[in-house]
């Protein structure tokens, strides 16, 4: 793993310049935000057992309910792999939205979870958040980043390119871009292909159900 001192110093080997170590840390600190948000990054999901009947959870201490993406549901005891399922967010003024199963919404510091028939017991419920990375300081550069070692590649691009652009080097900020880019793309396609495909086709045409008389997608 390369520490903050050692992706510099490449960055340095790359691209000659006279940024200060504080400058080009305001850069890393920032590239690294804008990659956890691109790259979607997630914290480890934070977890809570349900108690029956019980509908208020309460977060932990500085949790960011902003910054929940999924919350995921045990729904029974099944050995070895119970069934789970994605709770459904429901907005304090949606009075026309119910879904049809468990939801949640959030009561200031709180989860307000709902459940047909009941919150059951001994249920485990997950959540999971957008990451954000660390701040880096002149402190903590012999640390290694926050962003996973195949991501760092593209850290350092980033880097390099806004020092090109701050030197009015139009080129180079240009070619540093370019590959910037390139492997953003790579990451991003990646992700997709590794996604499953549908167990049907799926028709996005809409069409009337003469039986049901409404306009409905699908096959």
């Amino acid at each position: 793993m390369s520490s903050i001192s050692n992706l510099l110093a490449d960055i340095n080997l790359r691209y000659r310049n006279t940024f200060t170590i504080e400058q080009k840390l305001v850069w890393i600190n920032e590239e690294q935000r804008e990659l956890f948000d691109v790259l979607e990054l997630d914290s480890q999901p934070y977890a809570f057992v349900t108690v029956k009947d019980n509908n208020f959870y309460p977060f932990p201490d500085g949790f960011d309910v902003t910054k929940i993406k999924v919350v995921n549901m045990q729904l029974n005891t099944t050995s070895p792999d119970p069934s789970h399922k994605e709770v459904s967010f429901k907005s304090n003024d949606d009075n026309v939205y119910a879904p049809d199963g468990p939801w949640y919404t959030v009561v200031s510091d709180t989860m307000y979870l709902y459940y047909p028939g009941g919150v059951p017991d001994a249920m485990s419920v997950y959540i999971y958040c957008d990451a954000d990375p660390t701040e880096i300081t002149t402190t903590t550069m012999s640390q290694e980043p926050d962003l996973p070692l195949k991501y760092q590649e593209i850290l350092k691009l980033g880097v390099l390119k806004r020092i090109a652009g701050a030197r009015k080097d139009i080129v180079m900020r240009n070619n540093f871009d370019a590959e910037y880019q390139e492997k953003i793309t790579d990451v991003l396609w990646s992700r997709k292909l590794d996604e499953p495909e549908f167990v049907q086709p799926t028709s996005t045409q809409k069409f009337r159900s003469h039986n049901n008389g409404y306009i409905t997608n699908g096959w």
